[in-house]
């Protein structure tokens, strides 16, 4: 696991407003114009690619045809296996919690508790959300 950017990804994605934010829409990545900035409502990773400084060798290394495989990007960029990159970044999100706190909220409990047992039922709404408790 990549703290330091799972870090940066949290402290980023807190800067997102709601209106630009959505995990069930991935936002595009056009080969010549390889950044977050196209104006549309997007998720974590979509968001993120701006904190890659290789994302142009990024966009070429990940390409499949005229989109970009942000899965294979992001699992290499923050070294998480699925289960992990499932609880930071799955789109089944916008069912239970779709928002950007909520996502950086995630991406440090990860870091600092690893992965919840029942994270897939947190996910799906079918259990209570561990990082929204109060300690």
């Amino acid at each position: 696991m990549n703290t330091e950017n799972l870090l940066k990804a949290a402290a980023y994605i807190r800067t997102v407003p709601q209106s630009k934010f959505d995990m069930d829409i991935w936002r595009g990545t056009d080969k010549n114009k390889p950044q977050h900035e196209c104006k549309s409502i997007g998720c974590v990773i979509g968001h993120c690619t701006i904190l890659d400084p290789n994302i142009k060798k990024a966009v070429k290394k990940y390409s499949l045809g005229l989109s970009f495989d942000y899965y294979d990007w992001a699992t290499d960029f923050f070294t998480l296996e699925y289960d992990q990159w499932e609880w930071c970044f799955s789109y089944v999100w916008k069912n239970s919690d779709n928002t950007p706190e909520g996502a950086a909220l995630r991406i440090e409990w990860l870091i600092n508790h690893g992965l919840p047992d029942n994270w897939e039922k947190q996910m799906n709404g079918e259990a209570e959300l561990c990082y929204t408790k109060k300690s």
